[in-house]
């Protein structure tokens, strides 16, 4: 990658980027670009370091080589506290407080409707008053994510896909610049799966959108909106580009370290794996053990 662009045109730019903890590896001299609103999807299986590439780009890991920029400030060397206002990130779990940029835990005792206040607040249970114009929004932003009819029902009592949309809208409570949806619809079911892509397609279709980063290991995932993709493996981005030109039967084998087939309808990727490649996977457990 041999251009330079201004950072003010991307909403990140990752030159070079290594972490290392220890004896291992984690990311690899990883380079990207993502635009400003615009939908980017990374793509690769469990442990390649999709959520690690999520942590070093909003500072809570701390990097061994190369830069970040995000969404113009330098990390390292702009005040992290300050730009992780500007994001939102939705992670499946509501349990490690790490992982979420704008206060982490939900309150389970608290109402839909408060959970999504908390996203003003950046914190774990309502402890400021909220105006009546941010009442509003979030009443607004739960109608949006289909929650409607569930704003006064308990967090914790909501179904695990409606937890996940409440993030959703919890995430959207301050209007972000990057919003980052790691794996927004793990131990959904279909229906719930559907949904949640839904309500991220109608964030992607509003004017100026954030930009979008999904994390995922899904092609169904993928929104017909994507603009690029980034083929992840062993810490390091094997691929990236148009996802007509990315995903591709050759490209995803190698990624996933399984033979696969892709096809494309109705401006989504569905994934096919045949028999055959289950006898060559178990071949390969069994050489490994």
């Amino acid at each position: 990658m041999n251009d330079s662009p201004t950072t003010n045109s991307h909403a990140i730019v990752a030159r070079d980027v290594t972490v290392t903890r220890g004896e291992t590896q984690i990311l690899r001299g990883v380079n990207c670009d993502i635009e400003h609103g615009t939908c980017t999807a990374i793509l690769g299986k469990n442990g390649c370091g999709k959520t690690s590439f999520t942590r070093a780009i909003t500072g809570h890991m701390f990097l061994t080589g190369g830069t970040v920029t995000v969404l113009g400030k330098p990390i390292g060397r702009t005040d992290i506290r300050a730009l992780r206002r500007r994001i939102s990130v939705v992670h499946p779990s509501t349990d490690t407080a790490s992982m979420h940029i704008s206060g982490a835990v939900v309150d389970g005792e608290l109402s839909a409707h408060d959970a999504v206040l908390t996203g003003v607040f950046g914190t774990v249970g309502l402890y400021d008053k909220a105006t009546d114009e941010q009442h509003a929004r979030a009443n607004e932003l739960l109608a949006d994510v289909g929650l409607g009819d569930r704003c006064e029902l308990r967090f914790g009592l909501l179904s695990t896909g409606e937890q996940r949309r409440c993030l959703i809208a919890r995430a959207l409570a301050v209007p972000p610049e990057l919003l980052i949806l790691d794996e927004p619809t793990a131990g959904l079911d279909i229906a719930g799966r559907e949904h949640v892509l839904a309500t991220v397609e109608q964030i992607l279709t509003q004017p100026n959108p954030p930009a979008v980063l999904m994390i995922t290991h899904h092609v169904e995932e993928l929104s017909p909106r994507t603009s690029k993709v980034l083929l992840m493996r062993d810490g390091q981005f094997i691929a990236q580009g148009k996802p007509a030109d990315v995903i591709t039967p050759e490209s995803l084998t190698e990624t996933f370290g399984c033979k696969v087939y892709v096809k494309q309808h109705n401006g989504r990727f569905w994934l096919e794996v045949l028999p055959e490649a289950w006898l060559d996977l178990i071949k390969r457990d069994d050489s490994q053990g």
